[in-house]
């Protein structure tokens, strides 16, 4: 049953970082949020993949001919690609990591996470490049690390390349920056930030349950997000949980008194505190 999902993901989570299965854990975002059937079992895709490639790949050493066997395999064969209408159309299908691999299609970090969970299965020393508004993976080598768009069929990208896409977000790219914005993340950040993701979609189609349940796994990632429990208490607001939600608005504005949206949050409290008083 889909109740599960929230009970597994939260086991995943609480393993240490590295020891998350982060395929299996995205998949269980797309089951509570899709409901039906345990959707694991597509995981074998992935088991598939690898074996297919795994003698085609065995005798390449070098980095970029090992990368291009990856690219001609997901993406020549098997089909994968971007979808480019999901800026325009957000569709909550493009991470859920079920729809992904039965449609071939997705976001970035999506099509990412197939990359590396079959890169990883071959022994590639492959992570995430979280970069704002895109995400790549990097394979780690000398004397360069390479950056892999798998959005684009897995076009490499150049540090240069990296440093003009975090420009396009930050006025100024100094080289702190750069090395923060261009570490490995962790798999919990990873799964946040397909959480977000998420949460943003349903957002825009107006679906305040799923949002919801999107920020109250964001919530078991990191409880301590100020922003996530403002969220959480304006959208338990949307879905009717009032006291919730009046729990949620006061604890923010306790715990965050120079946030710049106090004002505002503890004026719609007050509202809230109105309409239920004359309840008790």
């Amino acid at each position: 049953m889909p109740q599960n999902a929230r009970w597994l993901f939260q086991r995943m989570i609480s393993q240490p970082d590295q020891r998350v299965p982060l395929a299996e854990t995205a998949m269980l975002i797309a089951w509570e949020d899709r409901g039906g059937s345990d959707p694991r079992y597509l995981l074998a895709m992935l088991d598939g993949f690898t074996n297919d490639l795994r003698e085609r790949i065995a005798t390449i050493v070098e980095p970029r001919g090992r990368i291009a066997a990856l690219n001609r395999y997901l993406f020549d064969t098997q089909g994968f690609h971007g979808d480019l209408r999901s800026y325009d159309r957000p569709d909550p299908a493009n991470s859920h990591l079920d729809q992904v691999l039965l449609r071939r299609g997705g976001l970035p970090i999506m099509l990412s996470l197939v990359y590396m969970e079959v890169g990883w299965r071959l022994g590639m020393p492959l992570s995430g490049v979280a970069l704002p508004g895109h995400f790549l993976v990097r394979y780690t080598a000398q004397p360069h690390d390479l950056y892999i768009d798998p959005f684009r069929s897995g076009s490499l990208w150049s540090q240069a390349d990296c440093e003009r896409q975090i420009g396009m977000f930050h006025t100024e790219v100094r080289p702190e920056l750069v090395r923060w914005l261009m570490s490995p993340p962790s798999r919990g950040e990873i799964l946040a930030r397909i959480l977000r993701n998420l949460k943003q979609t349903y957002l825009a189609h107006n679906d305040s349950r799923r949002a919801l349940a999107s920020v109250e796994r964001l919530m078991l990632l990191n409880s301590s997000d100020p922003g996530e429990l403002r969220d959480r208490g304006l959208l338990r607001f949307r879905v009717g949980a009032i006291y919730p939600a009046l729990e949620d608005l006061e604890r923010y504005a306790r715990q965050n008194p120079e946030a710049d949206d106090l004002d505002r949050i503890r004026a719609f409290a007050h509202e809230l505190l109105g309409k239920v008083a004359p309840l008790n």
